[in-house]
């Protein structure tokens, strides 16, 4: 099921969204508590896009959607590699044969390695290129936070991509104060479909009645993160990604954090998800 996350919680805290059982059962990974997002982020406008001279066309992979979205690993089945009470190790390994092309069209391998501690959850993501011709990659992560009353939130970046009406990102802006975290505040109800760039790899979640706080450390790869606060919705998200929305189709991929793997590379880096109980 995408390789997804069921629920996290501390003690009766949850502290991702909880998915829902008929969810579970019917396989929606988008209702799930988080889910990666391989091998590239957010959107590539209208499925397409072109890399060393040759066009690519993408499926339109998630219903009347307009764009290609959030990569094919969160719809392909992942396989149990080891696990135990503490460590759970997932692999996925995808082949561009037939119409697996329209999900990627690149072979890759991908990792997911769970780790639970005392402090909270350490989630390594790989991910490599088996193919024999250079591919365009990044990573992800998309986890969902319950937007429950008082919830606030922390966090810094440089500058944001405003949308255009067809939700792909235009030249980025200082980050105005209606969309601003950078000292903690409540959630509110900004209608956030962003993505932040300069981001320095933390934030911080206090669920105040709760009196739980959590929070990311993401490797420096991750320079960039998305923040989706629909309105009317009983959750928001803050994905640590490494690139920005689309950047696939930017005049230069890689000054938007897009990286270029040759045969055999791999990419690999980290989020920390620390839990601490208030006083």
């Amino acid at each position: 099921m995408g390789g997804a996350i069921a629920g996290f919680r501390h003690n009766d805290v949850a502290l991702m969204r909880e998915t829902p059982g008929q969810a579970l059962r019917d396989g929606l990974v988008r209702q799930t508590s988080c889910y990666p997002l391989i091998p590239y982020s957010n959107r590539i406008a209208k499925g397409g896009f072109s890399f060393e001279g040759v066009e690519y066309r993408l499926a339109l992979n998630f219903g009347d959607h307009p764009h290609s979205i959030h990569g094919n690993a969160w719809q392909k089945p992942w396989q149990v590699v080891d696990a135990d009470e503490v460590r759970c190790r997932l692999a996925l390994i995808h082949r561009p044969d037939g119409d697996e092309a329209r999900g990627w069209p690149f072979a890759y391998c991908a990792e997911q390695l769970f780790e639970l501690s005392p402090s909270g959850l350490t989630l390594t993501l790989s991910l490599e290129n088996q193919d024999h011709r250079t591919m365009p990659a990044g990573l992800g992560l998309h986890p969902l936070f319950p937007k429950c009353s008082g919830v606030r939130l922390q966090f810094v970046a440089e500058h944001v991509y405003p949308n255009s009406e067809d939700s792909l990102p235009l030249d980025g802006i200082p980050v105005p104060d209606d969309w601003s975290y950078r000292t903690m505040r409540e959630l509110g109800d900004p209608s956030l479909d962003n993505c932040f760039a300069g981001w320095d790899g933390t934030a911080r979640i206090t669920y105040v009645q709760e009196k739980i706080a959590l929070s990311i450390e993401a490797d420096p790869l991750f320079g960039h993160v998305v923040v989706y606060v629909p309105t009317r919705r009983d959750f928001f998200a803050v994905e640590p990604v490494s690139h920005m929305n689309d950047s696939i189709n930017r005049p230069d991929p890689a000054k938007h954090g897009l990286k270029a793997l040759k045969p055999g590379e791999r990419l690999m880096a980290q989020v920390r998800f620390g839990v601490e109980v208030l006083s």
